[in-house]
C-alpha cells in the first residue's frame, strides 16, 4: 500500500485567479512579484500561474492560493504605495545591490523608480513606500542576497 500524499486532492481552476491578478496589476500598476508577497505565496507559484511553465498554463492551483490571491484587492495593493516602508533597508539594500555589480540605473529599472529617486533613498533621503520596499527585497532575493522568506515578511 503507497503512503498518503501531502498534495491537495481538491484543485480549483487556475483562470480566475490568473485573471484576477492581471486585473490587480492593470489597476494599481503594481508588479505581479509584489502581490505575490502580498499574498505570502511563493514568487515561482505566481509566476507560473500567470505565464506558464514550458509554454503551457497552468489549469489548476491549490485552494490555499486560491484563497491566499483572492483576498487581495486593489484598494490594499494602493495602500501599499502610499505606506512609507523605514528607510533603513533601503538604504542598505540599494549599497548591497550596486555592490554586488548592479548600476544604480539597473536597480532604478527593476523597482519602477527613477534614478533621481533611488539615489536619494540611498542616501537615506526621501520617502519609500512599501512596494518599494518589496520590490528591493524581490531584487535582493534574486541576487540571492536574502532569502525569499524574508521578502514576504515585509509585507
Amino acid at each position: 500500500m503507497s503512503a498518503p500524499s501531502l498534495l491537495p486532492t481538491h484543485w480549483v481552476t487556475a483562470a480566475p485567479f490568473r485573471y484576477h491578478v492581471q486585473h490587480l496589476m492593470a489597476a494599481t500598476g503594481v508588479p505581479w512579484q509584489v502581490i505575490a508577497v502580498v499574498a505570502d505565496l511563493p514568487l515561482a507559484q505566481v509566476r507560473t500561474l500567470l505565464f506558464g511553465r514550458d509554454g503551457q498554463r497552468r489549469p489548476r492551483m491549490s485552494p490555499y492560493a486560491a484563497r491566499r490571491l483572492l483576498a487581495l484587492d486593489a484598494g490594499r495593493l494602493r495602500r501599499l504605495q502610499s505606506r512609507e516602508a523605514p528607510i533603513p533597508f533601503a538604504v542598505e539594500s540599494t549599497r548591497a545591490l550596486v555592490a554586488d555589480g548592479l548600476s544604480l540605473e539597473q536597480i532604478a529599472d527593476r523597482v519602477g523608480l527613477d534614478v533621481h529617486s533611488l539615489r536619494r533613498l540611498a542616501d537615506g533621503v526621501g520617502p519609500c513606500s512599501r512596494t518599494t520596499d518589496i520590490m528591493l527585497r524581490i531584487v535582493c532575493v534574486e541576487r540571492g542576497l536574502l532569502h525569499e522568506r524574508e521578502a514576504r515578511e515585509a509585507a
